[in-house]
């Protein structure tokens, strides 16, 4: 028979592992973003070098880059927001007890 205190227990590594695969799944997408501007800055010095007596077309390529950036943006954080969803789905509990856990964190935090 399981004990409150060991029940406990549980649910902070629980909550402690769900954090973890939370926070790795920030920095894939953080680390996509990080690329996908790379590819971008990379592409755009290439424009203008190219594009120095073509000053509409060098425009026309910014633009279509800025959606492109911006599409790649909402893609990522929809993808993030998909994925945190989902882990939401699939452990509702402990997302109610990982909200409560850092609430009370920030609410220490906070108080000091």
């Amino acid at each position: 028979m399981a004990t409150p205190e060991k029940d406990f227990q549980t649910d902070i590594e629980t909550l402690r592992a769900d954090i973890a695969a939370l926070t790795e799944t920030v920095a894939k997408l953080a680390g996509e973003a990080s690329k996908a501007q790379a590819a971008m800055g990379k592409t755009m010095r290439k424009a203008a070098k190219g594009a120095a007596g073509i000053g509409e077309e060098a425009w026309d390529e910014a633009v279509n880059l800025g959606h492109d950036a911006a599409g790649a943006a909402r893609d990522a954080t929809a993808a993030g927001v998909s994925s945190l969803e989902k882990q939401i789905k699939a452990n509702p509990l402990n997302a109610v007890l990982l909200a409560l856990g850092v609430g009370f964190i920030v609410g220490l935090v906070g108080h000091k």
